[in-house]
């Protein structure tokens, strides 16, 4: 479990700096290429959109399951008491 915990952080690990166009230069540049560099910008921030909500997906998922062991723990040793008065 913690292995894959990391594994998923790896994954998360924010890009190095851009290498696209400065600024600057994408202020320069004509409107075609302005145009592609917005829209390489985009993909790039919806990739990292969905993989955030790919890994909330999981987190709940996980969530969910280590509330139902506890509620699952809590419920036999209650059980447990019971049987012991």
């Amino acid at each position: 479990m913690v292995q894959r915990a990391r594994e998923a952080r790896a994954g998360t690990k924010r890009a190095s700096a851009r290498k696209d166009l400065p600024l600057s230069a994408v202020a320069a540049a004509e409107p075609a290429q302005r145009l592609a560099v917005v829209e390489a910008e985009r993909d790039r921030l919806k990739a990292r959109l969905d993989e955030a909500e790919a890994r909330l997906s999981e987190l709940e998922k996980s969530r969910t399951t280590v509330v139902n062991r506890i509620d699952w723990l809590i419920d036999t040793l209650g059980t447990a008491l019971e049987k012991r008065a």
